[in-house]
């Protein structure tokens, strides 16, 4: 099929491969930090059933990503789901879209740089090194700009290298477990002993969100040797691989979980306690740092990510077209560097007065929200292109249902009921600044093209 592309004009280098654009996504995923993190929040609420709710999140997802696979078979850009979008919903569709992506990758970066920052300056104050949080954003900041600004293709495959180390190392902690109780099956959670429905609602809700991030190998669109080959295997690759380490992920630490009888819900590190537990105090300091490797990934991933969206919205004379032009290597330096910013400056501003991992809360939360709503609007694109393309069949309108059911029900799930604040606030929020942002790109091409 011949390339359809909507950034012709973009002059960026064809030189990312498959592994580069897999790395772009397994790091928007960061998968390690579900383990870390996310494994304790769904067994607090699921019990037994986490196993399960990360399988059915892993199905879910990939409802998603079966929707998004026609459209990344046909087109390709630098706008990530913003071209799909415009394809089925036209320009204002496409704008509204962009602008949401370039929200939710600015609020997932400076979210996962204060996550990496939590585990970084957590370790050296293990050694007796106790430095000012805002030296550890500062720092961690600039090495991933740095990251940003190299040479494409070998950061994405190095993103991918970091993130499978990390991956590893939770690996080699689930293998401790499994070897130490010396229990294959843990008929506990194959009946889902003590699983409630109201508690596995609660634990969808986390292990969908656990997938957001693995739609930004598409924003290499322009980028890709093979786009329309290799951006939609991605799409459908990533949730596979990181479902599966997940559902792993969640068995053997839920497993040691129910041995020691460790209390999730008043833990501040169940890993470490776990790793204790297990008598390998080492090993919980090995997962903390390939989490740290891994969020630090997927704060590059992201802003690089960012810097693409809004080399798409340039081009397109939705903000200064200064943005879309190409610096060494033929890169969009100027947008990394706005996109470098902006998380730099909002990050450095958060961590004068807020812990690491509330700031890794509050974006995140806000990251995700966004991140939904685009996977809604591409997946009701979809069924649109198709039919005009004449290339509709049923079982697309049913995945497209069947998408937008569990969508809206993750995009209920967090604002109903009304969360404490300020996670009550980050809706409205990003529907503001959203609105200020459609409205001021539709403003300028207006102007623009009257003149």
């Amino acid at each position: 099929m011949k390339l359809q592309t909507t950034s012709k004009k973009a002059g960026l280098r064809r030189s990312v491969g498959f592994l580069g654009v897999l790395g772009q996504s397994v790091a928007g995923v960061a998968p390690t930090t579900t383990p870390t993190i996310n494994v304790a929040l769904v067994f607090a609420a699921a019990g037994s059933g986490t196993w399960l709710a990360f399988l059915v999140a892993t199905l879910a997802i990939l409802l998603v990503a079966l929707n998004l696979a026609p459209l990344a078979r046909t087109f390709a850009g630098a706008g990530s789901l913003s071209e799909f979008v415009g394809h089925g919903l036209g320009p204002v569709g496409r704008l509204i879209t962009a602008w949401i992506l370039l929200l939710v990758y600015l609020a997932l970066s400076v979210a996962t740089l204060a996550g990496c920052t939590a585990y970084v300056s957590t370790l050296f104050e293990a050694a007796r090194i106790s430095l000012p949080l805002i030296f550890w954003v500062a720092l961690v900041g600039s090495v991933a700009v740095l990251f940003a600004l190299r040479d494409i293709r070998l950061s994405t495959v190095l993103m991918l290298a970091l993130e499978i180390i990390s991956i590893l190392l939770v690996v080699v902690l689930g293998i401790t477990i499994l070897v130490r109780l010396g229990v294959a099956v843990d008929l506990a959670q194959l009946r889902l002993t003590g699983l409630r429905g109201s508690g596995m609602s609660s634990a969808l809700l986390i292990g969908v969100l656990s997938f957001v991030g693995f739609e930004a190998a598409a924003t290499l669109g322009d980028e890709a040797e093979q786009p329309l080959r290799d951006i939609p295997r991605v799409l459908i690759l990533t949730p596979v691989l990181a479902g599966v380490f997940f559902v792993f992920s969640a068995y053997v630490i839920v497993l040691g979980f129910n041995h020691y009888g460790i209390a999730v819900a008043t833990s501040d590190a169940p890993l470490d306690d776990l790793a204790r537990a297990l008598d390998r105090p080492g090993l919980g300091a090995v997962v903390s740092i390939g989490t740290a490797i891994s969020l630090f990934a997927c704060a590059t991933a992201t802003m690089v990510a960012s810097s693409r969206i809004a080399f798409a919205l340039a081009q397109q004379n939705a903000i200064p077209a200064a943005l879309a032009r190409l610096g060494r290597r033929s890169a969009p330096t100027r947008a990394v560097a706005l996109s470098a910013f902006l998380i730099m400056a909002t990050a450095l501003a958060l961590a004068t007065f807020a812990k690491p991992l509330d700031i890794y809360d509050w974006l995140g939360t806000f990251g995700t929200f966004g991140c939904v709503i685009a996977y809604g609007l591409a997946c009701v694109s979809t069924p649109i292109f198709l039919r005009r393309a004449g290339q509709l069949r049923v079982g697309h309108v049913v995945l497209s249902a069947a998408a937008l059911i569990v969508l809206g029900y993750v995009l209920l799930g967090s604002v109903y009921p009304i969360p404490a604040a300020p996670l009550n606030v980050l809706p409205l929020l990003f529907v503001g600044l959203l609105a200020t942002g459609t409205l001021y790109s539709l403003r300028r091409q207006t102007v623009i093209s009257r003149a």
